[in-house]
């Protein structure tokens, strides 16, 4: 975005933007050529921060809105666990929770993998998580539940969900709310 764009931006135009910006890094840092964990958990805590304040930086008109997307709900409620309670991505001693998720590591004989540290949700995890969290800061409720519901229709699926998938499948629902420019 250059100082013209930036310019004529909303606040919740260029978290959207920041949004889509961590949502690449956190791809471009997942397989190869490079392939870090380290900056993959950054990006999405970063991804997540930008993606909730969407929310908190939109007019009540656009809140309206944004309150029937309950992917963004979804990664509202994360944003308030990593915030608040303990950062998701971590899974070291002392952590509050474990890791809500696990790494889809592909093998290829020969040749460079084409996926090489994918991250897919453990919503089994996830929902011990939602349901300490609901009970040790109650005003979270709401947000807990839609992200309970959210939840249910991925394990429906019945096949792995990955955190780039979600993140890109929030960023385009909300694009059809926020506008990018005044």
């Amino acid at each position: 975005m250059d100082e013209l764009q930036l310019s004529r931006a909303s606040p919740e135009a260029l978290r959207v933007s920041h949004a889509e910006y961590f949502l690449r890094q956190y791809v471009q840092h997942s397989g190869p050529p490079i392939d870090s964990y380290w900056l993959m958990i950054g990006y999405f805590d970063a991804f997540l921060f930008a993606l909730a304040s969407v929310y908190d930086m939109s007019p009540k008109t656009t809140r309206g809105k944004l309150n029937g997307v309950q992917v963004l709900k979804f990664f509202v409620a994360l944003r308030n666990i990593s915030a608040h309670h303990s950062v998701l991505s971590a899974g070291a001693k002392g952590s509050k929770f474990p890791r809500p998720f696990s790494r889809a590591v592909s093998m290829s004989a020969g040749g460079a993998p084409a996926n090489s540290s994918r991250l897919f949700f453990r919503f089994d995890v996830l929902g011990q998580i939602l349901d300490a969290v609901e009970l040790e800061w109650p005003k979270a409720k709401k947000n807990i539940e839609t992200a309970r519901r959210h939840i249910g229709t991925l394990v429906k699926r019945g096949t792995p969900v990955y955190l780039e998938d979600q993140m890109r499948d929030a960023i385009a629902a909300i694009r059809c709310i926020v506008p990018m420019s005044n």
